[in-house]
């Protein structure tokens, strides 16, 4: 089912201030990190909320969040101009450094790794200790504890708190289904 969230605003250009408002802020933080140019940040978020103003009928809540949406949309809009990007490098001629050029593949995986960053950024850092010790340093509950200093359980059900969060991050970042 579409979602009727806010179609009864009477002006269109409310609906857009809504949508700037309400994820603006957020894309362009997770943009920040991608971009390390706050007017590129800005002028995707720009672009993703005018596009997702447009195409708001086609947004469906029981496919998931407004905001993953719009970050979907904020996606797209970036590889479109990282595209734009190696068209222009591209045309550069003979001898440019062009040693940065990635591929869409490389592209998603760095958009993925940024998501989950986002994802754990959003953890509290008793739930971030657990979960890099375990992951990416890859100790066992026991030694998580004994080098914290808290009780094997905490370490447990601080690692099973912080996944489910995780998941959830994930899934409404559309890294997860």
């Amino acid at each position: 089912m579409k979602s009727s969230r806010h179609r009864s605003e009477a002006k269109p250009e409310l609906l857009a201030r809504r949508l700037y408002n309400d994820h603006g802020p957020a894309l362009h933080r997770w943009l920040l990190g991608r971009f390390s140019d706050a007017q590129i940040a800005e002028e995707v978020v720009q672009e993703s909320v005018l596009t997702a103003w447009r195409k708001y009928e086609q947004f469906d809540s029981d496919r998931g969040s407004e905001r993953s949406w719009i970050f979907g949309i904020g996606r797209n809009v970036a590889a479109t101009r990282h595209q734009r990007n190696l068209r222009h490098l591209r045309s550069l001629p003979t001898g440019a450094v062009l040693d940065s050029i990635v591929d869409d593949t490389e592209l998603g995986r760095v958009t993925e790794r940024s998501l989950i960053a986002d994802a754990m950024a959003s953890l509290s850092s008793d739930h971030q200790a657990v979960v890099a010790a375990a992951y990416w340093d890859g100790h066992s509950t026991k030694e998580i504890a004994a080098r914290l200093g808290i009780p094997d359980g905490t370490v447990k059900s601080r690692l099973h708190y912080a996944l489910r969060i995780l998941r959830t991050q994930l899934q409404e970042r559309e890294v997860l289904r």
